[in-house]
């Protein structure tokens, strides 16, 4: 990353020279120089992030998987944060699933406004295991129909059976038996 930075601002300062000696000079072959250093710019240009990861610890967020009446089996991934937490400007929002305890949220105010997160609105990571991205764009776009912002939002609901479709492993390929046919001309 560090030579990245290093060839962006070497080449930064080739174009202001090459742009300032073809003022200089009045030469129009250097500006077509100077014009086609940005072309060899792009690469180095830092990436924009799409993403926000979200784990436990940092920023007061809680992940929990929170049980049934009989508490045996997990029905919801309950992901509590502050609001102004989530960054709605970005495309995604990575959260861990693996490693979450179940239980019951720890709440300490009485306002909770919960977004329940549908399973179109999932994408498994399938390079980095362990976590699920959410669409924030499909959950702004529903919101708009709600009697809150999505900057007062401090809490996303998240079906434990979506999530299992959604990252479920693929189907192991069985061996069909193969048939030889001859053909004979």
């Amino acid at each position: 990353m560090k030579a990245n930075r290093t060839l962006l601002i070497l080449s930064l300062i080739l174009f202001a020279i090459m742009f300032g000696a073809s003022v200089w000079q009045e030469s129009p072959i250097l500006l077509y120089i100077a014009s086609a250093i940005p072309i060899f710019i792009v690469p180095f240009l830092p990436d924009i992030p799409t993403s926000q990861k979200l784990s436990t610890g940092k920023q007061s967020v809680e992940i929990i998987k929170r049980a049934d009446a009989s508490g045996e089996e997990a029905e919801w991934l309950v992901v509590s944060f502050q609001p102004g937490t989530i960054q709605w400007n970005r495309k995604w929002l990575v959260i861990p699933t693996e490693g979450v305890s179940v239980g019951s949220p720890n709440h300490t105010d009485d306002y909770t406004a919960s977004l329940t997160v549908l399973k179109y609105d999932l994408k498994d990571r399938k390079n980095r295991n362990g976590t699920i991205s959410i669409n924030l764009p499909n959950l702004i776009q529903r919101m708009s129909g709600l009697s809150f912002t999505v900057e007062e939002a401090n809490r996303l609901m998240i079906r434990m059976e979506d999530l299992e479709t959604v990252v479920a492993l693929p189907i192991p390929v069985t061996s069909v038996p193969t048939r030889s046919v001859e053909i004979q001309a």
